[in-house]
């Protein structure tokens, strides 16, 4: 009796040759003439789909992986599109936990940082250029850093910084505080009373600006005595040494002087 050609192939040893004809699904072969055969070949169709799927995404992933980004490079040169605001990502992703790293003098002081979807979003919402960098590329970035004059510093913790400036300054008046607010980077105003106190215990950055701690005036007295910033800066240091039990703000200021002094110490 005569017999499908899938039967003849498979008698015939041609494996291969029987796939062939049963994926086509020839009418005249006896699996394409039932519907129970039908149901058998759309199941094969299906498992040499899901298959090609699988090799092709291992191949896709073995081909990729060497590549992919493993940080993110927050440049600080000129291909900074805001390098104020690129510090305070930095901060922003120090807090949520990634560690990051400060490059010195390799592009301008950049820095590295987890490549992670909120630090993306940070990057995005605060208009700071970022790029991402493979783990050769990194590896290229640590042999330069280590043959150039150049120094991997790694940042763990956002520090809580403080500045030293009177409450009675106004915002224009302190760049530095500018800059923190613009950058998104929280502070707070510590003067004479709060160091006094101890309150550098908290923190782990203290900023000063150019201070002069001898508590003197005679250097502005005779071009500024009658302008009214002058004035007030006499009364507000006067009355916070006697409120703080000195009799004069030399005084007051030597022993602010020493405290900021054990402070820097104690590290």
């Amino acid at each position: 009796p005569p017999i499908c050609r899938c039967e003849e192939s498979r008698l015939r040893g041609t494996t291969k040759q029987s796939v062939l004809v049963f994926l086509k699904g020839i009418k005249t072969d006896c699996f394409a003439q039932s519907g129970l055969a039908m149901t058998i070949l759309g199941l094969f169709q299906l498992a040499l789909f899901r298959w090609f799927v699988i090799a092709a995404a291992v191949t896709v992933f073995a081909i990729a992986a060497p590549g992919r980004a493993a940080s993110l490079l927050i440049p600080m040169d000129s291909t900074q599109s805001n390098h104020l605001k690129a510090y305070g990502v930095i901060f922003k992703a120090l807090e949520k936990g990634h560690k990051s790293e400060w490059l010195l003098n390799y592009r301008a002081g950049s820095f590295l940082v987890d490549d992670s979807k909120d630090v993306v979003d940070l990057c995005l919402l605060m208009g700071v250029s970022a790029e991402p960098v493979s783990s050769d590329q990194i590896a290229d970035i640590y042999r330069q850093i280590e043959v150039e004059n150049m120094e991997r510093v790694e940042l763990e913790k956002a520090p809580r910084i403080a500045v030293y400036s009177p409450s009675n300054k106004e915002p224009w008046d302190d760049a530095v505080t500018l800059a923190l607010s613009y950058a998104e980077i929280p502070y707070d105003l510590v003067w004479d009373e709060e160091v006094l106190s101890g309150a550098l215990d908290d923190y782990d950055w203290l900023h000063c600006h150019h201070e002069d701690f001898t508590g003197q005036y005679g250097k502005f007295y005779a071009a500024m005595r009658s302008q009214l910033w002058y004035q007030a800066d006499v009364r507000v240091n006067e009355e916070m040494a006697r409120k703080l039990g000195f009799t004069k703000v030399s005084q007051m200021k030597l022993a602010v002087a020493e405290k900021i002094e054990d402070f820097v110490r104690r590290g």
